[in-house]
């Protein structure tokens, strides 16, 4: 499972706090773990957290295109590399139970761990392409181009982004395009497919 929310580890919801009932936790944080350890690192968190401090920890992921053997494969990649996504309005009490873990250093590393609170321009981009709990992957955009290669219909996710185009790369089924993010404009890979695209899954 790439995500989980409370209560997915089988533990007792019993344990939840009366005070505010079972209202839905509002904040989002990117949590910064060591490369190539984003899933151990959220793995810790769903072990040693109790879930009445998270509602939900995600690692952000999306749909890609590549080609092998004049396939067209499709494969799953990660949208940030070396960060989960948290869903908690206690990240104070998150870090310090996380401090307190042996495994924290080899997964969270010098300065890891660090929790930035997204932005709700930003939070609202990422629910756009991931879904409300960010835990759907950023699916491929159906596009169209003609013979010069511009394109001449553009749906799904990207669309609103169409104009924002910077570089294109068809046969290879990815544009990127600049999104305003994290507080500066960020190029953003989009998978897309074109009509007639035979799509193989992945391992």
């Amino acid at each position: 499972s790439l995500s989980a929310r409370k209560g997915d580890s089988g533990q007792a919801l019993k344990s939840l706090p009366k005070v505010k009932g079972c209202e839905r936790m509002e904040n989002w944080y990117a949590m910064k773990t060591m490369p190539e350890k984003e899933e151990e690192a959220a793995e810790l968190i769903r072990r040693t957290i109790p879930p009445s401090l998270w509602e939900s920890c995600t690692i952000l992921r999306k749909k890609k295109l590549f080609r092998a053997d004049g396939k067209l494969i499709l494969s799953m990649e990660k949208m940030f590399p070396g960060y989960l996504f948290l869903q908690t309005d206690r990240i104070q009490d998150v870090s310090e139970m996380l401090k307190r873990s042996r495994e924290y250093p080899h997964l969270l590393g010098e300065g890891g761990g660090q929790a930035v609170r997204m932005e709700e321009k930003d939070l609202a981009f990422l629910k756009q392409v991931c879904g409300e709990q960010l835990d759907q992957p950023m699916g491929l955009s159906q596009v169209e181009a003609d013979e010069e290669g511009n394109l001449i219909r553009v749906e799904g996710i990207l669309r609103p982004y169409s104009q924002k185009i910077v570089r294109k790369r068809l046969r290879k089924r990815y544009v990127l395009a600049e999104v305003g993010l994290f507080g500066r404009q960020e190029t953003v890979l989009f998978g897309i497919c074109l009509p007639g695209d035979r799509i193989w899954e992945g391992r």
